[in-house]
């Protein structure tokens, strides 16, 4: 579960290119993985982009309206932070957003966009009506991978579906003499609790 706020000073957004904007933002977070089409579809499915232009923008160097800026607050469960979300999801926004801009490299040499990563502690966000952990948002996301997958161990991560080198993999675990390797340690989490392991 992620949301992506967008704040721009760009005058010449229209709804059009706002929806092409947060569509671009979705996508760079949610595809080009070696992930299956399930989990990419569920993915997206739990990532929300919202677009704002607010009324004012104050900051120095050349003026907003003329040379557009934009602040990119991205939320996401708390544990994901850990898991090298930052890493990749700052510059991957920022290139999403300079190539929807026109000038790719002016967001990699101009402090024009910033990327705020939140983690919201376990607890503090939900979906159904109920209180979600990290682990239940990857049970969603890869519900229908899971009932499918070949749980053999070796270079696909058993709850997602991603390819993994079991060789430098950070996650791994070892269940009947089986090693598996995972993406992050929230799907090493899911599998130890499916399984009764204690992690």
């Amino acid at each position: 579960m992620m949301t992506i706020e967008v704040f721009t000073s760009d005058t010449d957004l229209s709804e059009e290119r706002g929806r092409e904007l947060a569509r671009r933002l979705r996508d760079c977070l949610t595809t080009g993985h070696s992930a299956p089409a399930s989990v990419v579809a569920r993915a997206q499915e739990l990532t929300h982009v919202t677009v704002h232009r607010p009324l004012a923008w104050a900051t120095g160097g050349p003026d907003p309206e003329r040379v557009p800026r934009y602040l990119l607050r991205v939320t996401v469960p708390g544990t994901w932070i850990g898991n090298e979300f930052g890493e990749h999801a700052i510059p991957a926004l920022t290139s999403a957003v300079g190539e929807f801009d026109g000038d790719p490299q002016r967001l990699h040499h101009h402090p024009h966009c910033v990327v705020q990563v939140i983690g919201l502690r376990e607890g503090t966000f939900g979906t159904r009506g109920v209180v979600t952990s990290s682990s239940d948002v990857t049970r969603m996301m890869t519900e229908d991978y899971r009932e499918s997958a070949d749980l053999a161990g070796g270079t696909v991560d058993p709850v997602c579906g991603m390819t993994v080198d079991p060789a430098t993999a950070r996650h791994t675990l070892t269940v009947d003499g089986i090693e598996y390797a995972f993406c992050a340690s929230v799907c090493r989490k899911v599998f130890a609790e499916d399984h009764g392991i204690a992690v």
